[in-house]
């Protein structure tokens, strides 16, 4: 998996395919490998780069970054400039997704368009037991003692309603991508998403975006496909019925679709 050094740190990521660049950004708890079945499924037309942001995956967990969305908004336009790309799309998941409007936001000569997939555009969407997690304390109970045991049986119990048709696959994905983030990147970065509340910036966006929800999300509230759609007049809105908070995996044809679409604006 290579590496490059941004000026907070080390940034991991995972590049596949030739063609036209763009980047994929994970959420929270999650890695780059959140978007495997993409880059396999789309390899042969574009070159798509997938970092893990820093506290997660094998990203820097050191120095002094907060682990907030504004570091992560940070990281995408340095991650640009040490591999050379000037102005690319950017399509973000969940907390990535986040991100990847505050980039548009705040590096808009960066970004050609851009694509949010079960995003919070206000942090008050986020369901309960994420708002929870936004504490030092909470953080430390869910991890603590060899191989998280109460973070496992969360996971075990919320899995078949995160994502109804691969609950495994969300159980086991976590869990691996468990030991790449440590107490502070878990609790902070989700604290600071929960504060995060984008709604009334989202009509400076002038690129051209897309949102992707699924509407049997528990993670965070499909109602922000409307927030979405109400503030990006020139948006486009992509619900659907059958997906819970990640598309990709449980409704893959209609997220490949849309990935599609979102490509060709």
């Amino acid at each position: 998996m290579p590496s490059l050094l941004t000026p907070q740190g080390v940034v991991h990521y995972e590049a596949a395919g030739s063609g036209p660049p763009v980047i994929l950004i994970h959420g929270w708890t999650q890695a780059w490998n959140t978007w495997r079945s993409t880059l396999e499924t789309f390899e042969g037309r574009y070159r798509m780069y997938a970092p893990d942001l820093w506290g997660f995956g094998e990203s820097e967990k050191e120095g002094r970054l907060s682990f907030e969305v504004s570091d992560f908004i940070d990281l995408i336009p340095q991650f640009m400039d040490e591999l050379g790309m000037e102005r690319v799309p950017i399509m973000g998941h969940s907390m990535g997704g986040t991100t990847a409007l505050g980039v548009a936001l705040r590096y808009p000569q960066r970004v050609s368009k851009v694509a949010v997939v079960g995003s919070p555009i206000n942090g008050k969407s986020l369901s309960f037991f994420l708002k929870l997690a936004g504490t030092r304390l909470v953080a430390s109970v869910m991890l603590a003692g060899k191989n998280a045991p109460l973070l496992r049986l969360f996971l075990k119990l919320w899995s078949p309603f995160v994502s109804r048709p691969q609950p495994r696959l969300f159980y086991e994905m976590t869990i691996k991508n468990a030991s790449g983030f440590t107490i502070d990147s878990f609790f902070k970065s989700i604290a600071s998403l929960r504060r995060t509340d984008l709604t009334a910036e989202l009509h400076r966006i002038a690129v051209p975006a897309m949102g992707i929800y699924g509407l049997r999300d528990v993670v965070v509230n499909p109602n922000q496909i409307k927030v979405f759609a109400q503030h990006i007049p020139h948006g486009i809105s992509v619900p659907i019925e059958r997906a819970g908070h990640f598309p990709m995996w449980d409704t893959p044809e209609e997220f490949n679709r849309a990935f599609e679409q979102f490509m060709a604006l």
